[in-house]
This record gives C-alpha cells, structure tokens and sequence, in this order.
C-alpha cells in the first residue's frame, strides 16, 4: 500500500484526541449529495464510519439525501441545502464539491473521495486545506500510465487508445495529457472521448472506432463513472479492450481497472464529520489520500474479447468477477 504525505497527516490527526470545544449537537443534520446511480455500497460504508463513531441516523444525526445527474443540476442542489441551514454538507463527488464550495464559504463541506481537490480549485493544498472544504481524496495521478502500461501488456500491439473523459471538469484535461505524456513514451497516439451527456456515449465509442484505438481507458470523472454500465456494454461491442479506473467499472461489466478503493475514503470520511460537529474548523483540518489501490478483473468480458493476463498481472489482481 502506498500512503501520501496528506494521507499521512490527516490519518494521524484524525487519531488524537477530542478537540477542545463544546460536544456535538444532539441532532445534527447532514446534506448528502451524490450522483444518481452512484453505488449504494459507497453510502452504507460511510454510514458505518458514523456509526463507528456513535451517530446513528434519527437518534442523533438526521440525513438530507440528494442527487443529481448533469454537473449543472449539483448547483441548484446545493442551494437548497444552503437555504436549509444545515450543520455539514457532504459531496460525494467532485460536481457536488465545486457546486457546495460555490454555494457557501461558512457552513462545513466534507468531501467523500473526491478526486484532486487542489486541482478543481475548492481548497489551497492538502495539507492546510484553509477553506471550509476538507475531507478525503482519491487523487493517484500516477496510476494514469499505470493503466496504460498495463493494457500495453494485455495488447501488445497496442498503438492508439482513446480516453473517455468529461469536458466539463477542469482537471479531466489534466488527465488527458498526462495520458498523452506516458503514451508518448510508449509510442502511443492518444484520442480524446469528450463525454457531457449520456446521448455523448455511443458517439464516443464512433470516435474511437474511426480512431483506430486498440484500447480505451477514462479519466476519473462523476459524470463518466454515471455512465459505466453503458461504457462497458459498448467496448463489449465493438470488441475494445478497456482499462476502467475503478472496481465500479468492472462490476459493471468492464474488463480490467486499476484504482483507489472509494470505500477507504468514505468509511475514513466520517472521521472529519466527527471532528467539525465537535468544533473542529475544516480549514485546517489535512486531506487524507488513498493508501488503498486495487486491481479487479472479469472473467467473462476477458473471455469475451478473446484475452487473458500475463501471469504476473494475474497474480496482482486483488478481486476477480465472473
């Protein structure tokens, strides 16, 4: 396992002891806000941290639960939960943190895994946050020619891939390019997939198609991570082998996906809840990275596109799906 400075720093200051402050309110209530199709194993693990921790939802802690689809929508969501008045705001991906930390500077925002929060422009650095917005990140920017490398070795001769990513968020442009970075060290082209809409999906895989890619992967994305079912059944398809950056991707039937597991941070995000209703100020409260990487694969969509692993990629896979 790998464990960041951050990750590091805000483990070991989620350890100590309880701040100095007056305790947490009897009924404290939570704005929750995530994508509408997220995985509801993610929620039942944060959920868990809480209870860990003594708050059981309706004896001292109530839940206001929203959704959203389009990146747009989390503005107006965001609003609303403003307008409430309540205690924390919980984004469970990065279109409802940008749209929490654009709603409001005072009331508590904790992110739940959210991906690069420096990058989208919500908190200062990961170590001093100094803004209201703290939480956990799944930030791994490594594991970008990580995936490449490893579909390299599944498609040896592998000479173009395109990357399905979101032209909305600011830091999947950032991704895109270190994707060409490694790809040029590869010898690699790289293609770009711009995916805003759910209708964008099968004119990708078009894209992709005219392209020549012998491979895909995508950038790390709430709106794209919306549409793994979809993405999976198109590479299943066309026959394109797919290198998904998390384990969601391959339980929707995607091939393989190298990635941070959300749960470590959803569970590891209640500890932040725990602190701020305590009096803890989110500011200066460090974000704690992944230190948790899994490599999943299945079975049936390798056997489908006529592949299997090298051996040693064989023997790193942590979660097999049939």
């Amino acid at each position: 396992m790998l464990l960041s400075r951050a990750g590091t720093l805000g483990l070991a200051l989620l350890t100590l002891g309880p701040v100095t402050s007056a305790a947490a309110q009897s009924i404290s209530v939570l704005g929750y806000v995530a994508a509408k199709n997220a995985n509801p194993e993610r929620l039942k693990v944060f959920k868990q941290g809480l209870e860990e921790l003594g708050y059981v939802e309706s004896k001292n802690i109530r839940i206001e639960y929203r959704e959203a689809v389009l990146d747009a929508e989390y503005n107006d969501v965001m609003a609303d939960l403003v307008g409430r008045k309540i205690d924390l705001i919980l984004a469970a991906n990065v279109a409802a943190t940008r749209a929490a930390a654009k709603a409001t500077k005072t009331t508590p925002i904790v992110m739940l895994a959210v991906f690069d929060p420096v990058g989208i422009g919500v908190v200062k650095s990961l170590d001093r946050p100094g803004t209201n917005v703290t939480g956990t990140t799944m930030y791994a920017p490594q594991l970008v020619g990580e995936r490449l490398r490893i579909l390299k070795r599944v498609v040896p001769d592998l000479d173009k891939v395109a990357m399905a990513f979101n032209g909305n968020n600011a830091n999947n442009a950032a991704q895109l390019e270190v994707l060409r970075s490694e790809g040029q060290k590869l010898g690699v082209a790289v293609e770009s997939l711009d995916i805003r809409r759910p209708e964008d999906v099968e004119q990708a895989f078009d894209k992709a198609r005219s392209f020549g890619a012998k491979g895909l992967l995508n950038a790390v994305d709430t709106f794209i991570n919306s549409r793994r079912f979809a993405l999976a059944a198109g590479a299943a398809k066309y026959k394109l082998p797919f290198v998904y950056s998390d384990v969601e991707y391959v339980m929707a039937g995607g091939m393989l996906a190298l990635g941070p597991g959300h749960y470590e941070g959803y569970f590891g995000a209640a500890k932040y809840v725990d602190r701020i209703l305590r009096g803890a100020n989110p500011a200066g409260l460090p974000i704690a990275g992944p230190t948790e990487f899994t490599m999943s694969a299945n079975r049936t969509a390798l056997k489908n596109l006529g592949l299997s692993l090298p051996n040693d990629l064989n023997d790193r896979v942590d979660k097999w799906i049939d």
